[in-house]
């Protein structure tokens, strides 16, 4: 299933303390609903081409907020060196290799799958 199948909301919900054209350059964001506002629960940039550097800037956008951070990219050298000059956001941003993310999708696949035929 394409992950564009999973989105609940047709555009990006307008952020109070993050500018709205970084924020529709994040590769995903996972939002939380209270009320009628959202707020970014998780944000993923997926770095295969790009380059590191490029995806913390992105990212940046949402310093302001709890967000949980993930990179995902097989160059955890870089993903260091990067983090050693970004000190700040050392604590909130993970990285993620590729791979686990292929393992991530397969398993939560197969738990829904299971729950449907369970009826949970």
């Amino acid at each position: 299933m394409p992950l564009g199948d999973l989105t609940k909301l047709d555009k990006c919900p307008d952020l109070q303390f993050a500018n709205y054209d970084s924020l529709r350059k994040i590769d995903v964001i996972w939002f939380r609903e209270a009320g009628k506002q959202f707020y970014p629960d998780s944000a993923f940039e997926v770095e295969l081409s790009t380059g590191i550097w490029s995806g913390f800037g992105r990212l940046a956008a949402l310093r302001e907020y709890t967000t949980k951070l993930f990179v995902i990219s097989n160059e955890h050298n870089r993903f260091q060196q990067v983090m050693q000059s970004q000190p700040e956001l050392e604590s909130r941003v993970k990285n993620v290799a590729t791979d686990q993310v292929g393992v991530l999708y397969s398993a939560e696949t197969r738990l829904r799958d299971l729950r449907r035929e369970i009826g949970i």
